[in-house]
């Protein structure tokens, strides 16, 4: 029926174009990301108490924290670490734990569901920064988004620091939002006045021994027992060197005359930085995040940039993406570059083989057809564009395109024997209907396992192999047996004199 006329071989072709543009436009629904979920069996929480906090004060609030986690069965034990939060952060005011989970089978909710509810669950938990994620795709904790801040001056890069969070904070999707920045510990500065200083002829030196003496204390002389040696030190107790003004008051010996501290030196308290970053030969702040259940890291960077376009940032300052972000960037490209070349190898081949170079634009046709149902097949069972899924994609160019080259083969057979392009059509598609259509079936049942994710080891990585192969060999087959033909009929010159 579709060769019965041209006019309705064009109908076709442009149903088929529509349902293609449809297809293309749900991409952003579909969504996109690095690599696929994969749920390791394990979280990470992280705690961040106020600075100045002691190791009681954290080792009280994870107590809190751990009685809340016994409630969960999904939980198999938890492993603490008490004045860290990872390999670099340190103090008194910080811990970590990593969180193991039961089998898969042994439970309803995977790592990152789990992660979510747990989050919410301790929010409640005062003067507490509490960051819970999952360890995902083997790669340890799930930060999902990361983008630094790039400058000189520390105190603009906090300014700015302060109005990008707020600007990105509520972003859908969103979660664990965190900066490499942490409050500054108290320090205690000691300032030289230089011209009292040089009116009584002391030096920096002095001032060192004499606070050294007074805080750290000094060896006055040694003690012998027997054949040991013990050294005696003397120092002021805690109390006598405990705020700025008892340290001013602090004797300093210039000359065999005593000066207070206060007379030589300036003494304050203040705040330190804690750490700072450098990433290309400048200071950066890292913003991190984590990607919520149910959101793509594609969709939550797109809405992350939107909000930064707001953001003026002056001269000498920038935003660089790093992390997963820029490993996605980077993983599109790299796959477009790949399936450009892979179509261009594979129509010339085809143009040798067939010794025409019209006819494999035809047979290439069938790999956007393949999409069509690349697209919806990941539409409905959930799955999104990642790594996995667009390797599928350039392994279906070389594959869908066989049932292509089965019909116009033998239909470019039939035509030197002499029949027309109508009745060639029709002879190709009646003889060749059932190899191709034992070929795709081969080819889908043998994905199947994979589509269903049997086995609980690497499904996550698959199961979009498995869907995407079988959803764009199934919609390919049915359509290549209806536009190839209706191409081709519509453009062999013998065609147009029938």
């Amino acid at each position: 029926r579709v060769l019965s006329s041209k006019k309705r071989s064009r109908g076709i072709i442009i149903i088929t174009v529509a349902v293609l543009v449809v297809s293309f436009a749900l991409i952003p629904v579909v969504g996109l990301e690095f690599m696929p979920e994969m749920d390791q069996g394990a979280m990470s929480l992280t705690v961040e108490l106020p600075q100045g906090s002691n190791l009681d004060q954290t080792a009280s609030t994870l107590q809190t924290i751990h009685e809340r986690l016994g409630k969960h069965p999904e939980i198999s034990h938890v492993i603490t670490n008490l004045g860290s939060a990872g390999y670099v952060d340190t103090g008194t005011n910080l811990a970590s734990s990593s969180i193991k989970l039961v089998e898969p089978n042994r439970r309803k909710l995977n790592s990152k569901q789990l992660a979510d509810r747990v989050t919410r669950e301790l929010a409640d938990i005062p003067n507490a920064r509490i960051k819970v994620s999952a360890v995902s795709s083997g790669f340890g904790e799930d930060t999902g988004l990361e983008f630094y801040l790039q400058g000189q001056d520390n105190a603009r890069l906090e300014q700015l620091k302060t109005t990008i969070t707020n600007r990105i904070k509520d972003t859908p999707g969103l979660i664990n939002l965190d900066t490499s920045t942490r409050g500054g510990r108290s320090e205690l500065t000691i300032t030289p006045k230089r011209a009292e200083m040089a009116a009584v002829g002391a030096t920096v030196y002095d001032l060192a021994l004499a606070l050294r003496a007074a805080v750290e204390g000094m060896v006055s002389t040694q003690y012998h027992e027997g054949d040991n040696q013990y050294d005696i030190k003397l120092s002021l107790e805690d109390a006598a060197v405990d705020s700025p003004d008892k340290i001013g008051n602090l004797s300093v010996v210039v000359n065999y005359q005593p000066y207070l501290l206060s007379q030589l030196a300036d003494v304050s308290f203040g705040e330190g930085t804690n750490r700072i970053t450098h990433r290309d030969r400048s200071k950066a702040v890292v913003f991190t995040a984590g990607v919520a259940e149910g959101a793509t890291m594609g969709d939550v960077i797109s809405a992350v940039k939107e909000r930064l376009e707001d953001v003026e940032l002056p001269r000498g300052y920038k935003i660089v993406w790093g992390g997963s972000a820029e490993m996605l960037g980077e993983m599109v490209k790299d796959m477009l570059k790949t399936l450009i070349l892979a179509v261009l190898l594979t129509y010339m081949l085809l143009a040798a083989m067939l010794e025409n170079l019209v006819q494999p634009l035809f047979i290439l046709g069938t790999v956007p057809l393949a999409v069509i149902g690349v697209i919806f097949s990941l539409l409905i069972s959930g799955q999104t564009f990642n790594l996995v899924s667009l390797m599928s994609i350039i392994m279906l160019v070389g594959i869908v395109v066989n049932n292509a080259i089965l019909l116009l083969d033998y239909a470019n057979l039939r035509r030197k024997q002499g029949i027309s392009a109508y009745e060639a059509l029709m002879e190709a598609g009646e003889t060749k209907l059932k190899p191709i259509i034992m070929s795709t079936l081969a080819i889908v049942i043998g994905m199947l396992p994979m589509a269903l994710g049997v086995g609980p080891a690497g499904k996550e990585l698959r199961m979009p192999m498995g869907i995407v192969m079988m959803g764009g060999l199934l919609v390919s087959a049915f359509l290549t047996l209806v536009i190839i033909p209706a191409f081709y009929y519509l453009t062999t010159k013998q065609a147009k004199s029938d």
